[in-house]
């Protein structure tokens, strides 16, 4: 029997912030009614105490002190209340508070529309199916309600531990996994790098074990149900495409013949993450690790290679919504930039292929200038949309390696990336938007030496595993 959700009015003391919209009026503007002010503002104006204008997700003092803002989204006027019956199995009032914190705020990280969010107050439906859902939930809740501090994970940990274990047992105690469970597996995957003090570990065990999960789901026998097998496909092309570049050579494997053909189906299909770019997503996970492995082997396929280019320069958008094609397109040059950079494939095909046998620089002028312009485009049309939207939560990939490509003539450029990935922080609270600017930096420096390197090469050489999605 489905659930029910009961509707219940924010508290009159709830700060009210101008929401993201996406409409015609609204898509470039950051201009809008000045929030009204409350208690509520952020942690560095309180510890100054000092009055914050709460502006969101950067206030204005942190904005002229360029400090990072840990600010507090604002929550809808008209928000759900979630049902005694689930409330039931949970043992402690703190419990409460941080499964309505990832109903509430947590959870929209997880996507590009608040408004359209399977990863709330829907997927509260599932618990009474898989058990290890639930303290996987309060375990990401909690780390998100400390900002992922390294020294504030207690919590997390604790309920991470409580997930592992009835995850264990959901996968020995049944002839076949229930296809919900992918769900856990991706959660605690994904989570994976947020919480790891070492910055080495991204979730590879989860993502191949949700590897298997999603050809089970897309296998007819399953019978699964049609949307949530759409869900759980994009959020797998999505996540395998941001951790592509992590996978050892030695651990990739071979994608199911089952999964491109999927992948095909649902091009057409609007996603809660990835939107409209179902085919891209897939394309650009199969260039990240095939670019991983040229950086470890240095071994090359320009057939292979040409395929993929030929890809991403006929992609066009399936959307009119605007902010989707900016995303889509920063997507492609995402791909495109890697390839000429990491692979030393001449960009359009203009003169003969590099010989990279020994992983040095492009030196190709006109190769250069393709990655130039495609970087300054990708920066320009991420700058497009304002950081109250929540298509931003999406750019940071693509903003990290189009940033990468900037040079010191591009100063104004690099501010912007860096000032991006700043409020991206303050948006999503993941560590890794401050630990890409570490790499910019490095990169930047290199590049100001006339020295030309790769993000990629230069998360290696610090032993991250570095994941952005």
């Amino acid at each position: 029997m489905p659930r029910r959700f009961n509707v219940r009015f924010a508290p009159t003391t709830q700060v009210s912030v101008q929401k993201p919209i996406a409409c015609d009026q609204c898509q470039y503007s950051e201009i809008g009614t000045p929030p009204q002010r409350s208690r509520s503002g952020c942690k560095n104006c309180k510890k100054r105490r000092v009055k914050c204008d709460e502006t969101f997700p950067v206030c204005l003092r942190c904005q002229k002190r360029g400090t990072v803002c840990e600010s507090e989204s604002s929550l809808p006027q008209w928000q759900l209340e979630i049902s005694p019956l689930i409330l039931s199995d949970i043992t402690s009032p703190s419990q409460v508070r941080l499964l309505r914190h990832w109903c509430e705020k947590a959870s929209q990280i997880m996507v590009l529309d608040p408004e359209s969010n399977p990863f709330s107050f829907p997927i509260l439906e599932y618990l009474h199916i898989s058990p290890s859902l639930m303290p996987t939930i309060l375990s990401i809740s909690a780390a998100h309600e400390r900002f992922f501090k390294k020294d504030c994970l207690e919590t997390c940990l604790e309920e991470r531990g409580k997930a592992l274990l009835l995850l264990q047992k959901e996968l020995g105690g049944r002839q076949q996994p229930h296809p919900i469970t992918f769900m856990t597996v991706f959660m605690l995957g994904i989570s994976t790098p947020w919480i790891d003090p070492s910055s080495s570990q991204f979730g590879y065990e989860h993502l191949n074990g949700a590897r298997a999960l999603i050809e089970l789901i897309l296998n007819p026998s399953t019978n699964t149900d049609s949307k949530f097998a759409q869900l759980a496909l994009g959020t797998y092309l999505y996540w395998d495409m941001a951790c592509s570049f992590l996978v050892d050579p030695n651990q990739q494997s071979t994608i199911s013949s089952s999964i491109p053909e999927a992948v095909a189906k649902i091009a057409g299909d609007f996603h809660p993450i990835m939107g409209y770019s179902a085919e891209i997503m897939y394309t650009l996970a199969n260039l990240g690790r095939y670019c991983r492995s040229f950086i470890d082997l240095g071994i090359r396929d320009k057939a292979l290679e040409e395929e993929f280019e030929t890809r991403l320069l006929a992609w066009r958008p399936t959307t009119k919504n605007t902010e989707l094609i900016l995303l889509g397109s920063s997507f492609r040059n995402h791909g495109l930039i890697n390839l000429y950079r990491i692979c030393g494939r001449t960009g359009c095909r203009i003169g003969e292929d590099l010989d990279m046998g020994n992983h040095s620089p492009v030196d190709n002028i006109e190769t250069e200038k393709v990655i130039r312009q495609y970087a300054l485009q990708t920066v320009k049309d991420l700058s497009l949309i304002p950081t109250h939207n929540w298509h931003t939560n999406m750019q940071a990939i693509s903003l990290l390696t189009a940033g990468s490509e900037l040079t010191a003539d591009d100063h104004r450029e690099r501010d912007m990336v860096v000032d991006r990935f700043t409020a991206l922080y303050s948006i999503n609270r993941l560590p890794g938007k401050l630990m890409a600017i570490d790499i910019l930096q490095d990169v930047w420096q290199a590049r100001d030496f006339e020295i030309t390197i790769s993000w990629v090469h230069i998360m290696l050489l610090r032993g991250w595993r570095l994941s952005l999605g």
